[in-house]
């Protein structure tokens, strides 16, 4: 026994039966031994499996069955369900696992075989001889194994209930339940078994094959067996028998049986088909309930075409008696069943909710005959006729469908190409069946598809990877990462419907999906019209009852955060107004009171976006089509609403998804330059690119639609894949073509799809997809090809009212022959709107109008839409009409007095696109009316053409077309016949030449001023002169009241309303050029309106004014006349100039009231200037609110948060100066918080000051050095910075907020260098700014100025010496400062009066200021400055008394 146990244990399976000594069974049997020993055929450890048992074939058959019937069946009618219950959900999801699990089995075999593996021979044996080689029954040979689930499964209280009694159920074994082989499958299971008791096993087993009657050891009592349970009782649903986990084909051939080639041809063709029949004889009866195969399903023709043969398996046929046992039964039959069987591919098989997958109520009412094909003219019998028993039972078709053409295969070639020829087949077509049984398994609706023919859904192409691609940005969209989606490919490839499929998940899981498209025809004319139809669209879903709650919160919201505006909203989004009462809505008295319109309306977009984002429950998802055609204007808005939603309070971000010709589209086109500018805002690009499916992928795809298997298609697929080269769209209407032409149709016979391959392949077809629609166009009616013509010229879609309108006006029929096309599927009809399918079927209907026929379609709609508005006076029609009109041209125009109508209809279209804040579309029908003028146009229509011109300027300087902005104002400028009608022009190139060339601007707009308008302004630098001036001109104004002024008579001449817009303009562009002149041009303001009247330009007037005079010693004063400039502002309002009056009027005010509540009026600049599209006074307000928090003492954490935000808002607006100002700022918190540097080093900072030349950054630049010097005691560094920052400080002509930390900082520094060098230069130059401290302390805020003060007398004082006047003061200074909230000046004061008594030999009180200074500097933030004080008071105090030395 030691011996036959070291052969068995061998690592060489082929040695113990290499021995001639043992006999060929006892070889085979112990092959078989050790190939169930494999570990790889072990059962791998379930955790929902509570007990599993393997029982024979058709003992689950009968034992499914009765678990399948109802409760209340009765016995009598026992017969007649045992058919019906074979249909039942659960019954057909188990016999689908368990035929997979054989062919896979099988397949594996053959795989094996053919691969020649080492274990080839331990397996070939284990599957039976195939029928009719060896009259063997499979049935026989194939054992379940079934699982009891512990733990609940999805729907398993309704197919899969548990039996307890099956636990301890007695088993009914054909062997002794104690035999020494159903010993060893329970040692399998158990592992319970030592050495010992295994060696006696295993020579036990060995007597047993050999025939003896082997004694059993007297331990066998205690061994637990797993063998079959018996049959539950009817209605208990599940138990065992629903709950398959594997099945396995396994033989052990007898003496007496067929005999077994000791190495069988597995690879050989005959012998596969052999086994396909074989097994699907036993998915007969498998799927039939237990019913016998009919008798001529058992006829197989001969090779040589001879008679047919019948063949007997051994056992009854129908009609015949049942056989109670098979004679060729040996007594280790029962082995297989007993042993635990798993299969890699299988043992993870997840239960299947068959209710829910496995519905067959459906069943057509009229079931037709399955045999339409029962005999072939060869003579060979088809088994179709045989199945229909099986069909009529309510088998699924496609299930009847594998069965036949499984049996069919033995009769090889001769039954065409739909019988199988692999078992790798046979196990893909029925792992989709359980995969996908909507598609193929169940039956179709024969009579649905027959009336509408072939459905083609919103399929993905097999893009699921792709599509989760997008999914997965979307998803961290959601927890706050900034995500742009672009799905890329040409034209067809199916990026339009990934995205609208991504809009159903993003709805369907409580989003918001905002989606409109860019048209190619209408980019150039209605540039907008996408980006505001997505939120128009939204607004209409708004309007619905069930969304009334959140449509009064989104109109209350946005009247609270635009006011006024809102009217400039509606314009672009109609349908808002149905939300928000346009009576309840001021409308602007001066619409043209705009700086830059299109940022104002980036501005409102941004805001509206903001409105809806908080007040819907999900994130907004913005989709925009075909983004290769938009233009820049639409990017840009799309821009500023990404980057906006980047810094949310709340955390929600706009997801964007776009769509785009990749291949259609430069590297430098605006939407790539657009991702490229997010992306340095933090936003992640995921980017999809679809290609056109290759010829495997097309099979699927039509498998799929057809509900057929891969391989029963592939003659249609190849042909498709041919003729479309896998372009989806193309194959999706091809599919569509040959249904309508008949080549695809569904046969009511055998309830499938068919087709003739022959016609399909004679059919000649273009090879481009655009050819292809041409073609299909041509064959519709003449009228609908008419119709879908002017449908084309309108555009990718088109309103029913547009299309109606030019229907009655021209005498036309549209409406009827456009909803024949809806019916072809070449268009859709949605909300009122006729759209193409696709851009490809407008391009190819635009494509087949002749070129000189287009411009007469283009130029007749265009002329009857106008007369339509004549009557509606709908704004719509009138923009429609006129882009109909310029894009037939001025050659279509047949009437030569239609040219001055037309330039006059483009003259009312372009008002009407300003209106909408439309600047692009606006120039383009300016220009378009100054092309339809023609020559001689100045001569002959001057107003209309100096009106078109002047226009036209406006818009090109909005939109930044600097090119067509000098061409245009130089034509004017020569051909006006007076100076009057050039001034707007001038004033709009002098506004242009401010973007880019400062001086050049102030140069014209001082020359337009003296030669056109004849406005004079002094020129001398004397500063002597300057103040004279001042002072007269104050002597002035102090002769009227602030009621006077407010009420004094408005400015009425036109000419000195443009000269004040030229000051005006002055007044910021002069500083940066030569700042001695700004007292002329702002003195120059006042006069003119005490002389001529106020304007609302007079406002800018008195707010400079008001910062000289404070400036010059007079806080009060300054104060009335910035107060002054308010007042005026809100008399007279104008956008165009209220954030530069709101910032220079704040200013003054951080003088008089506390610094900590001025934040809240720069808050309302910002506001005001973006809402007048101000870009440049939005930042510097916004530059200025950062700046007020970091002097006003607010921790430095947050301080360095609003940092960041404002220098993403000056990027985001492409703002320079405040951008480069906002970098020192963040420099200086940096080096406090972490004491280090991360942004711009000094050389960097200072020469971008001397390449801008602008001598005050400068003095912004070493200003902080010197600040940051002084705070971090570095003596060097500060005296070097003060010297720089007092080189470049020039005297100013208006007081600015941050002179009052320069003040400190500057005389902190000047009396410490006076104290170190005692060179009477420095105490100077400190005792100058304690002066004028002073002067603010006595006039302004004693919050604001009176710790300030105090310090700077302390430091006075110490420098001379008084040192109790210098202790008293700062005393003062630190009560003062921690007063008055400015925690960072207590710390600097607590230092310096540490120092103080440090140097004046007070080291104990030295220490405790010391301490003091520290724990203010950690309150503030400065981390940096905390730790260096604490090194210092280490090293200065240690050695004199350790234990008063703080900790951090």
């Amino acid at each position: 026994m030691a011996e036959f146990r070291q052969e068995f244990t061998s690592n060489d399976c082929d040695s113990p039966f290499e021995s001639k000594s043992r006999t060929p069974s006892f070889q085979a049997s112990f092959k078989r031994l050790i190939y169930y020993l494999d570990p790889r055929f072990r059962p791998p450890p379930h955790s929902c499996c509570k007990m599993a048992t393997t029982i024979p074939l058709k003992q689950w058959i009968q034992g499914a069955l009765e678990c399948s019937q109802p409760d209340d069946d009765d016995d009598d009618d026992n017969n007649n369900n045992i058919s019906t219950v074979a249909l039942s959900p659960a019954y057909l999801t188990n016999a689908l696992r368990i035929a997979l699990a054989l062919t896979q089995q099988i397949s594996d075999v053959e795989e094996s075989s053919t691969s020649q593996s080492s274990c080839c021979d331990d397996v070939v044996t284990c599957l039976p001889p195939p029928f009719p080689v060896a009259c063997i029954d499979w049935a026989d040979c194939i054992t379940v194994r079934c699982c009891c689930s512990s733990s609940k499964e999805p729907n398993d209280e309704k197919h899969f209930g548990h039996d307890e009694s099956l636990t301890n159920a007695p088993t009914t074994s054909s062997s002794p339940r104690n035999s020494p082989s159903s010993l060893l499958a329970s040692s399998l299971q158990s592992d319970r078994w030592d050495d010992d008791a295994l060696d006696e096993l295993l020579g036990n087993i060995a007597r047993e094959i050999e025939g003896e009657t082997v004694p059993l050891p007297e331990n066998t009592a205690t061994v637990t067996t797993m063998d079959a349970p018996p049959l539950p009782r009817r209605g208990i649903n599940g138990g065992y028998f629903l709950h398959v986990e594997n099945a396995r084909l396994f033989y052990i051939p007898s003496e007496d049986s067929h005999p077994v080639d000791s190495s069988p041809s597995l690879s050989s063709s005959s012998e596969k088909l052999q086994r396909i029949y074989s097994l699907g004889l036993v998915f007969y009866e498998l799927f039939s309930g237990g019913d016998l195969p009919p008798l001529d399903l058992l006829v197989v023709s001969s090779r040589n075409g001879e008679d047919l043969a019948i063949l007997s398996l051994g056992r009854a046929v129908e009609g015949e008696g049942k056989e109670e046992e098979r004679s060729s039964v040996r007594p280790l039959d029962h082995f297989a069943s007993m042993l635990n069987m798993s299969d890699d591919t299988h043992a993870n098989m997840e239960p299947y909710d068959s209710q829910h997958v496995y519905n067959t109520s459906y069943r057509s009412k009229k079931r037709q005959s399955f045999s339409s094909r029962s005999r072939q003219t060869t003579g060979v019998v088809s088994s179709r006729s045989s199945l229909d028993s099986l069909c009529m039972k309510g088998v699924p078709i496609r299930l009847c469908d594998l069965i036949c053409n499984m049996i069919d295969c033995i009769n090889g070639g001769l039954m065409g190409n739909e019988s199988y020829s692999k078992m790798v087949d046979v196990t893909y077509d029925l792992q989709l069946m359980l995969d996908k049984p909507f598609v193929y398994l169940h039956d179709l609706d024969v009579d649905r598809l027959s009336l509408h023919g072939l459905e083609l859904d919103d399929t993905l192409f097999e893009r699921n990877n792709e599509f989760e691609c997008l999914q997965c940005a979307y998803r961290r969209s959601l927890s706050g990462s900034p995500e742009l989606g672009i799905i890329t490919g040409v034209s067809g490839t199916g990026k339009s419907t990934m995205a609208h499929q991504l809009g159903h998940f993003i709805t369907s899981s409580g989003g918001v999906f905002l989606s409109g498209k860019f048209d190619q025809m209408m980019r150039r004319v209605q540039p907008l019209s996408a980006v505001a139809s997505a939120f128009d669209n939204y607004c209409d879903v708004l309007t619905r009852e069930e969304e009334t709650e959140r449509a009064m919160l989104v109109a209350s919201q946005l009247r609270t955060a635009l006011g006024s505006d809102l009217y400039y909203l509606i314009q672009v989004i109609p349908n808002l107004s149905q939300i928000i009462r346009t009576s309840a809505i001021d409308i602007p008295p001066n619409q043209d009171d705009c700086v830059d319109a299109q940022q104002r309306l980036q501005y409102l977009f941004c805001q509206f976006v903001e409105v809806i984002s908080s007040c819907s429950s999900g994130p907004i998802a913005l989709f925009m089509d075909d983004v290769q055609w938009a233009d820049s204007a639409s990017i840009s808005v799309i821009g500023h609403i990404l980057k906006t939603s980047r810094y949310r309070q709340d955390g929600n971000r706009v997801f964007f998804l776009a769509t785009c010709r990749d291949d259609e589209m430069e590297s430098d086109h605006s939407f790539w330059k657009m991702v490229e500018s997010v992306g340095t805002f933090g936003f992640n690009t995921s980017v999809v690119k679809l290609e056109c499916m290759d010829q495997d992928t097309v099979t699927r795809v039509i498998s799929n639609l057809l509900h057929l298997s891969p391989r029963l298609v592939r003659s249609l697929s190849d042909i498709v894949y041919h003729k479309t080269k896998g372009n989806p769209l193309f194959v999706s209407k091809l599919l569509l073509s040959l249904n309508r032409e008949g080549l695809l149709n569904i046969s009511l016979v055998r309830h499938r799809w068919e087709w003739d391959v022959e016609k399909i392949q004679s059919r000649k077809l273009p090879d481009d997809v655009a050819m292809f629609f041409v073609r299909s166009i041509n064959t519709l009616p003449v009228d609908v090809k008419i119709s879908l013509s002017a449908l084309s010229c309108l555009g990718a879609s088109a309103e029913c009212e547009v299309i109606y309108a030019i229907e009655t006006n021209l005498n036309l029929n549209l409406i009827e022959p456009l909803n024949v096309a809806v019916a072809e599927g070449l268009l859709n009809k949605v909300d009122g709107r006729y759209c193409f399918c696709h851009d490809r079927v407008h391009e190819a209907t635009y494509g087949i109008i002749e070129e000189q026929d287009r411009c007469l379609h283009h130029m007749n709609y265009g002329l009857s839409l106008i007369d339509v508005f004549f009557t509606t006076d709908n704004a719509s029609l009138l923009l429609t009409a006129a882009t109909q009109i310029n894009l037939a041209g001025p050659s279509a125009v047949q009437d030569a007095e239609k040219y001055h109508q037309i330039a006059n209809y483009n003259l009312m279209a372009g008002k009407k696109a300003m209106e909408m804040s439309d600047f692009s579309s606006a120039f383009s029908f300016f220009d378009h009316g100054m092309t339809f003028l023609r020559k001689k146009r100045w001569q002959d229509h001057y107003d209309l053409s100096l009106e078109l011109f002047n226009l036209a300027a406006k818009c090109a300087l909005t939109i930044k077309d600097l090119t067509s902005l000098t061409v245009i104002c130089d034509e004017v400028l020569i051909n006006a016949r007076n100076s009057d009608d050039t001034l707007n022009v001038s004033f709009i190139l002098m506004s242009a030449l401010t973007h880019s060339m400062v001086s050049e601007s102030v140069e014209f707009g001082f020359h337009v001023l003296s030669n056109e308008l004849g406005v004079d302004i002094h020129s001398s630098t004397s500063r002597e002169d300057t103040l004279n001036l001042i002072t007269q001109t104050q002597s002035t104004l102090n002769g009227f009241t602030e009621e006077t002024l407010l009420s004094y008579q408005v400015l009425t001449n036109y000419n000195m309303v443009m000269a004040l817009k030229f000051l005006a303009k002055l007044e910021s562009s002069i500083q940066q050029v030569n700042p001695a002149l700004v007292p002329f041009v702002t003195i120059k303001i006042v006069e003119l309106t005490i002389e001529h009247g106020v304007s609302p330009m007079s406002a800018i007037g008195f707010a400079y004014f008001g910062g000289m005079i404070a400036e010059l010693g007079d806080l009060r004063g300054g104060y009335r006349y910035t107060k002054l400039a308010k007042a005026l502002l809100h008399k007279h309002p104008s956008n165009e100039i209220a954030g530069e009056v709101i910032l220079k009027s704040t200013e003054i005010l951080s003088f008089i009231e506390p610094l900590q509540t001025t934040n809240d009026h720069r808050l309302q600049g910002q506001v005001a200037a973006m809402a007048a599209g101000d870009v440049h006074w939005a930042c510097m307000n916004k530059l200025l609110f950062t700046c007020t928090l970091l002097w006003s003492g607010e921790n430095l954490s947050e301080v360095k948060e609003a940092f960041i935000k404002a220098g993403h808002f000056s990027e985001e607006h492409s703002h320079q100066i405040s951008f480069y100002y906002l970098k020192i700022f963040d420099r200086t918190i940096s080096r406090l918080v972490d004491g280090e540097d991360l942004t711009m080093s000094d050389d960097q900072l200072t020469r971008h000051a001397i390449e801008t030349k602008n001598p005050y950054q400068l003095v912004i630049v070493y200003f902080h050095n010197l600040f940051h010097s002084l705070v971090f005691n570095n003596y060097e560094e500060m005296k070097l910075s003060a010297e720089n920052f007092l080189k470049f400080t020039t005297p100013s002509w208006n007081l600015l907020s941050g002179h009052s930390v320069h003040t400190l900082i500057g005389g902190l520094a000047s009396f410490r260098i006076y104290r170190e060098t005692n060179d009477l230069m420095w105490a100077q130059r400190g005792n100058q700014f304690k002066e004028r401290m002073k002067t603010w302390n006595d006039q302004g805020s004693l919050w604001n100025f009176e710790n300030k003060s105090f310090l700077l007398d302390a430091e006075y004082s110490y420098s001379n010496g008084d040192l109790e006047l210098a202790r008293v003061a700062y005393e003062k200074a630190i009560s003062s400062a921690r007063r008055h909230k400015f925690i960072h000046e207590e710390a600097i004061a607590y230092e310096l009066a540490a120092n103080f008594y440090l140097n004046t030999g007070n080291k104990s009180i030295a220490l405790k200021y010391f301490t003091d200074a520290h724990g203010k500097y950690f309150e503030w933030g400065a981390f940096a400055k905390v730790k260096a004080l604490y090194a210092y008071i280490q090293e200065t105090f240690r050695c004199d008394s350790p234990s008063a030395v703080p900790t951090l």
